[in-house]
Parts: C-alpha cells; structure tokens; sequence
C-alpha cells in the first residue's frame, strides 16, 4: 500500500496521544480487556461466536499482540497499512462481512469505556472511533483486493 493512501486524515498528534494513553491503561490488565471485549462482543452479537474456537485464549492473544502493534505504530501509518490488507484478507476468508466490522467496533469503544471509566472522555471516544474507522477501512480494502482477485 502506499503512502497516498494516509495523505488524506490519518490521525493527529493530540488523538494518538489520547489512544496511547487510553491503551496504556487497559494494557495493564490486557487479558481482562481482551476477555471483556469478546464477551461484549457476544452481547451485541451471539451469531459471531461460532466464527471463534471454543477457547478464546488465542484468539484474546492475538488481539493484544495486535492492538500493541497497532498503538506502537500510529506515527507510521503506512508501515501498518500491508499487514492491516492482510488481516482484512483473513477476515474474509472467515466469513467476516463489513457488518461485523461495525459491532466489533462498538464492543472495542464499549469495553474502552467500562475499563476506562471517567478517563475515557468524548475527545477519547472520538480518537479510537476515529483509529478504528481508519484501520477498517485498510482492512476492507484487503477484503475487497482478495476477493476481487478470487
């Protein structure tokens, strides 16, 4: 992917602040986060569930390793775009519809927001939306190149 592709609103200094400072919070109990999210995740939408194993311990893992890498990296949006295109690709390949995207964005600023409490305020809010809309639509290009090329 190239750069062109962040020339447009990537994120600025005062949200990758609030998003570094938000994550850095909730990574101090990562596997309550991760466990939170997919049980949030399976409130707001059971039919999900059977996408992933019955053990989520893996799965939690990734997730962690994937948000870490992610929050290192958001002064350099473009060394995250390939393995964003990649992980979108997967997605697809499970079954994932852009559907999904949408609630799996609502568990994450949920759980954000119930492990954050009064620190994770409107302007916090509006940063990891506005990562999470960026990251997604990385991801779905991914999904729509593979797919294209099926």
């Amino acid at each position: 992917m190239q750069q062109e592709t962040f020339t447009h609103e990537w994120l600025d200094s005062g949200q990758i602040a609030r998003i570094r400072r938000g994550f850095s919070a909730v990574a101090t109990d990562a596997d309550r986060f991760t466990a939170d999210f997919y049980e949030r995740l399976f409130e707001l939408e059971p039919t999900l569930r059977q996408l992933f194993p019955a053990d989520l311990s893996d799965q939690r893992d990734k997730l962690k390793h994937m948000l870490a890498v992610l929050v290192a990296d958001l002064d350099r949006p473009v060394a995250l775009a390939p393995a964003l295109a990649k992980l979108g690709d997967r997605h697809r390949s499970y079954g994932v519809v852009k559907a999904d995207f949408i609630v799996v964005g609502q568990a994450l600023i949920d759980t954000l927001g119930s492990h954050l409490e009064e620190q994770f305020s409107p302007a916090d809010r509006s940063a990891w939306a506005a990562l999470y809309a960026r990251v997604t639509s990385i991801m779905m290009k991914g999904t729509m190149r593979s797919a294209a090329a099926a």
